[in-house]
């Protein structure tokens, strides 16, 4: 059986004895862990992709509300030290290459 990425993050940050914070809901769109080198603290990477499809998807949000509350609510929210990572990957198409 295959756990997700949450679960994995969840795992190694119990066996390795170290804490971050997670976003609630959001465990479909977790696609790994960093470390911020200047406080040491660990930092769950989301990728901003998957949330929208979150949103969307399993919350029912319009895309273009979706788009806005992970803007405005998500992104911009500072929670301390381990504030989730948000990963923004360009859409890159053949043509651009």
């Amino acid at each position: 059986m295959m756990i997700c990425n949450a679960d994995r993050v969840r795992e190694w940050l119990d066996e390795n004895e170290v804490t971050s914070l997670f976003a609630d809901g959001l465990d479909d769109a977790v696609i790994g862990i960093t470390r911020d080198l200047k406080s040491g603290a660990y930092r769950v990477v989301y990728d901003t992709h998957r949330v929208i499809n979150v949103l969307v998807n399993d919350q029912g949000m319009e895309y273009d509300d979706a788009v806005e509350h992970l803007e405005c609510n998500i992104v911009a929210a500072y929670v301390g030290d381990s504030t989730p990572v948000w990963l923004f990957l360009p859409n890159i198409d053949e043509e651009d290459e």
